[in-house]
């Protein structure tokens, strides 16, 4: 069995790991590229992209990895390949239409969906999403939270509500986006990102944005401070696309994070956080174990990480180039992660 670390978390194994002192005593795996998987490369309505891999357990020893491709108009849509989850270099299958139609023209997600987190609940599985708007003066895009029942096995995803779960608000001026939600307790937990600011640079308006922390009771209304939870690292950095495990006893982050003043800062890396209680981080991006590599797909770029374990296996799903325009590769954990929400075979 496969398990895709966005499952429902066991609570009395929580309660049974042992508490870490020191975020920083948190072990860490390393990683080893195995290499690119997928890259979109044309189509009759998909022309590029790959981004935000997400990995879904749908059986029948299949692993659907979900992401966003674009198409002629350069509008995100929600898209996916199965592969062998063993093996995640052998695709047996390929979506060549969206699996959800962009909002009606002036709802929050009429110009871009992209598929981020999945909370399978014993009701009904979640795909909570990016809805992207453009805009035409000042800056270039608005950005929200939706949330869609997946159906069909993951065949088909349906809108929850036309409107956002969480979008600009007194306490979230700029945008939200990437959330990463798990059940925790009797409640929800999630960690997104939200806007500090637009800057105006020499290579266009640029939104900078960190990760933020809220919680629910049932995973549609959120109780949100818009506090950011990482520090940055220099003035002006972008941190995107959180991704959260249990681990050791304690809480891991994976995300991606860049700066924003030249388009050669703009180059994502894969960053990681530690934390005892998964709301005080401590930044550990020197041990994240994956980088850029010296050439190829992924030699400007590695981004959004995602997580699933096979068979005692941990492997780490993330995109190259251009934020998935070169495609999404994968690396193997030196060890498994102790998440208390795997139930790996």
């Amino acid at each position: 069995m496969t398990t895709a670390m966005t499952a429902t978390d066991s609570c009395s194994a929580a309660r049974a790991l042992a508490m870490p002192a020191d975020p920083r005593a948190i072990p860490l795996p390393r990683w080893e590229k195995r290499g690119r998987i997928f890259a979109r490369e044309g189509g009759a309505f998909f022309k590029t992209h790959t981004t935000r891999p997400i990995p879904f357990d749908v059986g029948d020893g299949r692993l659907r990895i979900l992401f966003s491709s674009r198409c002629g108009d350069d509008m995100p849509h929600p898209a996916f390949i199965d592969v062998d989850p063993a093996d995640p270099a052998r695709v047996l299958a390929v979506a060549e239409t969206p699996l959800l139609p962009l909002g009606r023209p002036g709802t929050f997600d009429d110009s871009g969906i992209t598929p981020v987190s999945i909370l399978r609940t014993p009701a009904g599985d979640l795909m909570y999403y990016v809805g992207w708007k453009r805009r035409r003066f000042g800056v270039t895009i608005e950005a929200s939270i939706g949330v869609a029942d997946i159906l069909d096995g993951g065949d088909r995803l349906a809108r929850r509500f036309e409107g956002p779960i969480l979008a600009q608000d007194p306490v979230h001026p700029i945008m939200v986006a990437a959330p990463f939600v798990i059940r925790r307790g009797d409640g929800c937990r999630m960690w997104y990102c939200s806007g500090r600011e637009w800057r105006q640079t020499p290579h266009g308006p640029e939104p900078v944005y960190s990760v933020c922390h809220a919680e629910s009771r049932d995973g549609i209304r959120w109780q949100a401070d818009g506090r950011f939870v990482l520090e940055a690292a220099c003035d002006g950095e972008v941190v995107s696309a959180p991704w959260v495990v249990r681990h050791a006893g304690g809480w891991l982050m994976w995300y991606s994070y860049r700066g924003s003043d030249s388009p050669e800062a703009k180059r994502y890396r894969i960053g990681v956080a530690a934390s005892v209680d998964g709301v005080h981080w401590v930044r550990r991006d020197d041990e994240a174990g994956l980088d850029r590599s010296a050439e190829g797909w992924d030699a400007e770029m590695a981004c959004y990480p995602s997580f699933y374990t096979h068979r005692g296996r941990t492997v780490m799903l993330y995109c190259g180039n251009h934020v998935g325009r070169g495609g999404i590769g994968w690396a193997v954990a030196s060890a498994p992660f102790t998440d208390d929400r795997q139930e790996a075979a």
